[in-house]
């Protein structure tokens, strides 16, 4: 985690929603005598919750727990619970076979109920009924009015659980729904020991804000009578409190204390469960417990997936196909099954899920098996016996404890794997990935469409991957990466759960005035501090945002680089340096460690602007928090591999349709120049229009202590008169580095004691060494030393028709140097032709242009006023007020503030 203190109101945001809520659980806890309350669960489940709301759930077969009646009885009173029931969805088979068994215990059952128009299901609680009603009530809830008439003509109290957490997504919600909550409940859960703080206080003050005005003003606009509700307007609401436990982990440790006055005296001619049905529909009821943000649902899936693993059972590929569902949902839980079948068959890592199970219900792994486990997993055990001795040890401090080792076991693991992948690669007849070429992972990037040859090395061709033996690969990473799936997948599905209704979340809040979320956006980036165009850029716009403290937080993986203000610094788990193109370094980043910063942060939103591993993370990011994402394009990486590779045109539309995939994925594109925006929205790429957003990036201060360089102390033999052309770029093949020879030699025709110098680095520089063997080579240069090179020498030439910008430009124009470039993408949209440089087609053209400037004298220093001039047009208040508005954080009033407060 980054150490950095940043900003601090992205911190503020989740320490008042916790403030504020441990202030209501206080208040509550003073509500009561303790002595004349009883401690009750009003929200637990067991193995009769057997037929889930989830739609994958269903479709898969899977139960919502496992969990035995007798272990959650056993968890509830051990967590102090006095009163005893079990809210299983849509029956009380466990209330009634604990009755059958003489335990006292309230009736109980968690209802789906339908809302016929906003086409949703919602949960209601409801207690004290009899079998006969069960069965009243399981027909009376495919209707929720109905449902929640019946229950008041029958004296049978009811509790909207989780008022703000919905299980699917739906477009037809809106705020008039809680309106006619509001009018139809008296009682509401606002302590969901599964659902998060946010949440949470936006019930409790929703609730809160409920007058009695406010009830019948909604009850008249929706035509709605309450007292058929059994809701009394001039009645304050009812806050409750539930664990929502599935798996006994957390059963009894949130719920609410219900009030009894002369309590003692009462339980000796009537049964808790009596009592506490009277005290619910009195409203006498004070929530207790603790909101732990997503760590609870997290500890909670993690052990539901652990056993999934072990006990899926085959759904049947027909019951996929012809259930209820979208092709992706199919896709999906098609994927899902067959993994975990096939892992099934692995018993070692069966044996770990189980473990998984132990550890977080409080059992040790046997002592013996630390020493039978390989070096690799020592690990992984010490973390279980952690596990398990916070569980039973330190229940304070379980949350934590089980949260940070599954952290740490996730980071060991994705270090195991990066070992494996690398041995892996290398065992397949030597190949390394800095030996391949772009061709060659090109052609590789696809998979057979018969998967035997994938996985049992059959039809072996060339041009795919069914040349390396897959199986083999995944006998050896199937432990590491199915556990780190796991883990990754019970956090995405924590989060993902409590935010999959976002967006209403959002307008909830505004509509209430209260609990608004920050509004901020982490920009994700492979790259930042290398010795390239792209970092170039994005150096720029971090100064600006640092600068003007504006709403974006950089995160950057790198080894040496430290925090700071506006910067987030992951360490790489794992770095591949990539030879052949230049030693690019690949680092792979902690997911995990991303995600908690995104969530600590108070983000809202993703930026990512480089198609490595930030880009996958990016992604990850937007589906478990579901916010939107963006990604700044700076590279046209269809035309890098036109320039740079014999690709045929079948094989770029491989990769182009890769990118489109990757694209699409996105809520919205930054593009450099109105070329690349119309192929984006073209029939190739097929992007909407509203989706693209023109940019540019912005001139960074000139240095003012810049002096220019002498030429004569540059080039032998020169003098302030002689013709110098300038360059600085990386050196490497898509830059057009290699049309500069004919366009020297054209060029001194008429010219003869025109120079070059070029200063830069890159893979191609031995070559364009021999072909310019006259040239001046400068090697990568310091700002301070590039100013002096554009303030001494005279047109800057840039051959590249790859760059999609071209931050060398403006660079040349804020020092007034004009420059001469090729009629395409980025430097069309920034030189003006004949006015601070010249546009040309062609080589020869580019000759012309070059003798043309340095033969008229008159125009070289207007085109240099005129570089100046334009160079002030991309200025950075500007360029980000409207990259932020894009963003959908319009601070143009606030960008000044904060700029002021800078």
């Amino acid at each position: 985690m980054s150490k950095y203190t940043h900003n601090t109101q992205e911190y503020d945001f989740r320490k008042s929603l916790e403030s504020e809520f441990e202030q209501f659980i206080d208040q509550q806890s003073k509500r009561f005598d303790h002595e004349n309350c009883l401690k009750i669960d009003l929200h637990c489940h067991d193995h009769n919750s057997d037929i889930p709301d989830e739609l994958w759930g269903r479709i898969l077969r899977l139960p919502e727990t496992w969990l035995k009646t007798k272990k959650l009885v056993k968890a509830l009173k051990g967590a102090g619970s006095e009163v005893v029931t079990v809210t299983n969805h849509n029956n009380a088979r466990s209330c009634w076979d604990l009755i059958d068994k003489g335990i006292d215990t309230l009736v109980g059952a968690e209802f789906t109920c339908y809302f016929p128009e906003y086409e949703l299901f919602i949960h209601v609680l409801a207690y004290g009924f009899t079998k006969q009603q069960e069965i009243e009530l399981n027909n009376k809830r495919q209707n929720v009015y109905d449902f929640v008439r019946y229950t008041a003509e029958q004296d049978i109290p009811v509790i909207l659980p989780h008022p703000l957490y919905f299980y699917t997504r739906n477009e037809k919600i809106d705020l008039s729904l809680f309106e006619k909550l509001a009018v139809m409940f008296s009682r509401f859960e606002v302590l969901n020991g599964q659902r998060d703080l946010w949440q949470s206080v936006l019930t409790l003050n929703w609730i809160e804000s409920l007058t009695p005005d406010k009830i019948h003003q909604y009850a008249l606009k929706h035509k709605l009578n309450p007292a058929s509700f059994g809701v009394d307007p001039n009645k304050h609401k009812v806050f409750t409190g539930g664990s929502d436990d599935h798996t006994g982990i957390f059963a009894g440790q949130c719920g609410s204390r219900l009030y009894i006055p002369n309590l003692q005296e009462r339980l000796k001619t009537e049964s808790p469960s009596q009592l506490a049905l009277e005290a619910i529909k009195l409203g006498n009821i004070a929530p207790f417990g603790k909101v732990a943000e997503n760590q609870k649902l997290n500890i909670s899936l993690l052990d539901y997936f652990s056993q999934v693993a072990t006990k899926i059972k085959d759904p049947g590929l027909l019951r996929i196909l012809l259930h209820r569902g979208s092709t992706w949902d199919k896709v999906g839980c098609f994927a899902i099954s067959n993994a975990m079948l096939e892992m099934q068959k692995h018993k070692k890592t069966m044996k770990f899920f189980d473990f998984v199970h132990d550890a977080l219900q409080g059992k040790k792994p046997n002592k013996l098996l630390k020493w039978q486990v390989t070096k690799d997993y020592k690990f992984c055990i010490t973390k279980l016996e952690q596990i398990a001795d916070a569980k039973r040890n330190q229940p304070d401090q379980f949350i934590e404890i089980a949260n940070n080792a599954m952290s740490e076991l996730f980071t060991h693991l994705n270090l195991l794997i990066a070992k494996r992948v690398t041995a892996a690669i290398k065992d397949n007849k030597g190949v390394l990935l800095d030996s391949f070429s772009a061709e060659e992972l090109t052609r590789k990037l696809e998979v057979p469409s018969q998967l035997t040859a994938l996985f049992l090395g059959g039809n072996k061709r060339k041009d795919n991957m069914s040349n390396i033996n897959m199986s083999k690969v995944f006998d050896n990473l199937s432990f590491p990466v199915l556990i780190s799936f796991i883990l990754a997948g019970s956090n995405l599905a924590s989060t993902r759960v409590l935010y999959q209704n976002r967006h209403l979340l959002n307008q909830f809040a505004q509509k209430l005035g209260k609990n608004e979320h920050s509004k901020r956006a982490l920009y994700l980036t492979d790259t930042l501090l290398d010795k390239n165009g792209v970092s170039t850029s994005l150096s720029g716009k971090l100064k600006e945002i640092q600068h003007s403290n504006l709403p974006i937080d950089f995160l950057i993986c790198h080894s040496e680089a430290t925090s700071d203000s506006h910067l987030h610094v992951v360490k790489p788990i794992a770095e591949f340096n990539v030879k052949r193109y230049g030693d690019q370094q690949i680092r792979i980043p902690d997911l995990m460690e991303i995600a908690r910063i995104f969530y600590e942060g108070g983000y809202d939103r993703i930026v990512c602007s480089t198609e490595g591993p930030m880009a996958f993370i990016s992604l990850f990011i937007q589906q478990m928090f579901n916010v939107p994402s963006y990604f700044f394009m700076h590279t046209d990486w269809i035309d890098f591999i036109k320039h740079t590779t014999d690709l045929n045109q079948y094989e770029r539309d491989r990769v182009r349709r890769l990118m489109r995939a990757l694209y699409n994925r996105y809520d919205g594109i930054f593009v450099l120049n109105q070329e690349h925006k119309q192929w984006l929205t073209g029939h190739e790429m097929q992007l909407a229009e509203d989706k693209v957003f023109l940019t540019a990036h912005h001139t960074q201060a000139r240095n003012q202590q810049a002096t220019a360089i002498d030429k004569s102390e540059l080039i032998p033999g020169a003098n302030q008169d002689t013709p110098v052309l300038f360059i600085a770029c990386r050196i490497s093949q898509e830059k057009g580095l290699f049309d500069l020879p004919e366009i020297i030699t054209l060029a001194k025709q008429r010219l003869p004691n025109l120079k070059i110098v070029i200063a830069g680095s890159g893979p191609a520089t031995e070559e364009l060494k021999e072909r310019l063997p006259e040239a001046i080579f400068l090697g990568w240069q310091s700002k301070a030393q590039l100013a002096s090179l554009y303030l001494g020498l005279d047109l800057f030439i840039f051959p590249s028709r790859f760059d999609t910008f071209g931050n060398v430009i403006l660079e040349a124009f804020a020092h007034g140097m004009p420059t001469l470039a090729y009629n395409c993408k980025g430097p069309k949209d920034i030189i003006q032709n004949q006015v601070n440089g010249y546009l040309v087609e062609t080589i020869p053209e580019m000759a012309d242009a070059v003798v043309n400037f340095f033969t008229d004298k008159n125009s070289q220093e207007t085109m240099r006023q005129k570089a100046l001039q334009r160079a002030q047009q991309y200025q950075a208040e500007p360029i980000m007020q409207q990259f932020l508005s894009d963003l959908g954080l319009d601070q143009r009033s606030t960008y000044t503030q904060q700029k002021t407060v800078a």
